[in-house]
């Protein structure tokens, strides 16, 4: 039976604690349609850098980086591309900066006025600010493509479960999922605060922990937990990717409620109540407070990307895991980007054959290209 191609090529890149996404669909005319999201912490840099460069060099460019919301985990990579000659090759910057904000007031808000300077913070060296203008890194922004698939203003949904779709000729269908305005307008409330998070040094390893055994699945997806309540995590940028009858949810660190809710305003638009898609990045990392019932019910999936090594906040969560394994369509796949002690217990042969799951880890003296799924195309 003759293999059906790829429509969707995702690749999860090793960023330790954070997102580094890379996805790849083919074009009609041989070409391929690219989309960046994240650079994970700073010390992903050299392994994206590497990357980058090894594309093509006649196909090199990337047709969308998304710069999903403002932690270090997720940009930290990211400013060192803004800063390299690979930036000439992004066509266009996807990103809720701080002129996309709403304004909450009879005038900007003061918080993200004082923004201003640690928004050249973030940037680097390079981004001192101009004499009588805004900061070189606004400069820079303004120069290269930002946000232009949105006529310049911000990447939002509207509404809760509105969202917006952007379809590429010839290319795929993406569709943003998060985030709402009200969560922008949030982030426009904290921006200062939420900028100084975003500098900190929460992203140090703290070494793996040491997990006990997974015993009752059943008891841990039925864990109360606290939903995220992170503002910065709340205005990520999630998106549905589809192209050639594949299709795969980037979650970024989205809150799971504001995810289900587009979620579902999707499948009403097309007449159903359900978007049954192919993979699912989970939102934040595993966490237990983002990967909630809502959402795995609002698009059941084949295939769950995980996106951490867990050595900082210990994730993936098991709660979160335990409700895709007992809440997904029978037989579902967890794709992991480190094989490490707390993600290992999933592939026990019991607790595999009693619920019928699979784990795929990356493989063996290529732990360096994270892990890699290819999502054929279909009717």
């Amino acid at each position: 039976m003759a293999t059906k191609p790829t429509a969707i090529h995702v690749e999860v890149l090793p960023a330790r604690l954070g997102d580094c996404l890379l996805v790849e669909c083919p074009r009609p005319d041989g070409r391929t349609w690219r989309m960046l999201v994240d650079g994970g912490p700073p010390d992903t840099w050299p392994l994206l850098e590497a990357r980058l460069r090894r594309l093509d060099p006649g196909d090199r460019h990337i047709d969308v980086a998304v710069i999903t919301h403002i932690d270090s985990d997720h940009i930290g990579g990211m400013l060192p591309l803004l800063a390299s000659d690979l930036a000439a090759d992004v066509r266009d910057f996807w990103f809720n900066g701080r002129p996309h904000l709403p304004v909450t007031g009879p005038g900007r808000p003061r918080s993200v006025d004082q923004g201003e300077s640690l928004v050249a913070a973030l940037s680097g060296p390079e981004a001192e600010p101009l004499a009588g203008g805004p900061s070189a890194m606004q400069s820079r922004r303004r120069a290269l493509p930002w946000n232009v698939a949105f006529g310049g203003g911000p990447v939002d949904t509207g509404a809760a479960g509105g969202f917006v779709e952007v379809a590429v000729p010839d290319g795929p269908t993406v569709t943003v999922l998060s985030p709402t305005t009200k969560r922008l307008t949030r982030l426009a409330d904290t921006w200062s605060k939420s900028l100084l998070a975003a500098l900190g040094d929460h992203d140090r390893a703290v070494g793996l922990d040491a997990p006990g055994p997974l015993d009752d699945l059943r008891h841990l997806a039925d864990e109360r937990t606290p939903r995220d309540s992170s503002v910065p995590n709340g205005s990520s940028i999630a998106l549905l990717v589809e192209h050639r009858g594949a299709s795969v949810v980037l979650g970024a660190d989205a809150y799971g409620s504001v995810l289900a809710a587009a979620l579902q305003g999707v499948a009403r638009a097309r007449g159903g109540e359900t978007l049954t898609v192919d993979a699912l990045k989970l939102p934040h990392h595993g966490s237990d407070a983002n990967v909630v019932a809502a959402l795995l019910e609002a698009a059941p999936a084949s295939h769950y990307l995980v996106s951490t090594n867990g050595d900082v906040f210990h994730h993936p969560d098991d709660a979160a895991l335990a409700r895709v394994v007992l809440g997904a369509p029978a037989g579902p796949t967890l794709w992991f980007n480190y094989r490490t002690p707390r993600t290992e217990r999933w592939a026990d042969p019991r607790l595999v054959e009693t619920h019928g799951h699979r784990v795929v880890f990356p493989e063996p003296g290529h732990a360096d290209a994270g892990t890699v799924i290819d999502l054929p195309a279909r009717r």
